[in-house]
């Protein structure tokens, strides 16, 4: 989102919120069966899922960008603003991820208190330049979405995903304190379903034939690196950038060079490089569930964190030659 756009927003964001702090000061319920229930506001899937484990019945959790929708690019309407603002708890994943969170958390009244998820986990330096066998990878195009001095992507780090469940199990417990034996059991269990994936993972990739992990976006840094594999992507941290043919060719030499079998692409956004570089060298391209966001077909289906993370663990085997 450019400066421009930002500017406009936070002041669409502060008129919504100045609006809605006058009609109504305190934040709204939920009413279920005569139970009146906080709402809390996520942005990602994984914060949502973490959520819901934790907080069972007692809270209502809601997502704020739609299922479906590619998350780097997503921005809140005018209406969507109003529905955070009845939130008792506004929760986004921080680190740069989302672009219109500082003017919203900034401009939220005193009654909807706000987290940055990304002060509660371990973060990993992001690079603005990504470099293949020494030379530097270049985008084309005027503008990108940038994000800022960390990868955002960390709750692909397992251990980051328990991390935030622990914090949603503090921040609840503030909000209901009389349901927080409620909240810490129901932490416990999903932390427990968390390690048992960890170990999963540990088990499932210490024995490889190819340790590289080639994507078309850097969504997976914190996989590759909790689980001791080279992480290539071919642009960076924003899905809206256009490799150059110079990037695109090296990444292919790789490929060839290396034995690497597969390229991933991430769901929910344009595969045409993956695809593209996997024609070229002649490999597969396979898609990759980075949890930022989930379909409705997922949703439908039942997927979750849990299940969709333990396909990423198949395919990963498969195209890396494990055993």
């Amino acid at each position: 989102m450019d400066t421009k756009r930002l500017i406009v927003f936070g002041g669409v964001i502060a008129a919504i919120v100045i609006g809605i702090t006058f009609f109504s000061p305190q934040p709204q319920k939920k009413q279920i069966y005569g139970e009146t229930k906080p709402i809390v506001s996520v942005s990602t899937y994984a914060l949502l899922e973490a959520a819901q484990a934790v907080s069972g019945d007692a809270i209502d959790v809601r997502s704020i960008i739609p299922l479906g929708s590619d998350a780097h690019m997503f921005s809140p309407n005018p209406a969507q603003v109003a529905e955070i603002s009845k939130s008792a708890l506004f929760v986004y994943n921080g680190a740069g991820f989302e672009s219109w969170a500082e003017n919203l958390k900034n401009a939220l009244s005193g009654t909807t208190q706000s987290v940055d998820m990304s002060r509660h986990v371990i973060l990993m330096k992001s690079e603005e330049e990504h470099e293949h066998g020494g030379h530097t990878a270049e985008a084309e195009g005027e503008e990108t979405h940038h994000h800022g001095e960390y990868d955002p992507h960390y709750w692909l780090d397992i251990d980051n995903m328990i991390k935030m469940t622990q914090t949603f199990d503090d921040e609840f417990s503030k909000i209901l304190p009389l349901k927080a034996e409620v909240f810490h059991q129901n932490a416990d269990n999903y932390i427990k379903q968390l390690q048992k994936l960890k170990s999963d993972y540990t088990a499932g990739l210490s024995e490889c034939k190819n340790r590289m992990l080639v994507s078309n976006h850097d969504a997976f840094g914190y996989l590759a690196h909790a689980n001791h594999l080279e992480d290539i992507s071919v642009i960076g941290l924003s899905t809206d950038e256009q490799p150059s043919a110079k990037t695109i060719a090296e990444i292919i030499d790789l490929v060839k060079k290396h034995g690497i079998k597969t390229i991933f692409f991430e769901e929910l956004v344009n595969d045409n490089v993956a695809q593209t570089i996997a024609k070229e060298a002649g490999v597969n391209a396979e898609s990759m569930q980075p949890l930022e966001n989930i379909s409705e077909d997922e949703l439908k289906s039942h997927q979750t964190y849990l299940s969709i993370m333990q396909e990423n663990l198949a395919k990963l085997r498969e195209a890396l030659e494990c055993h």
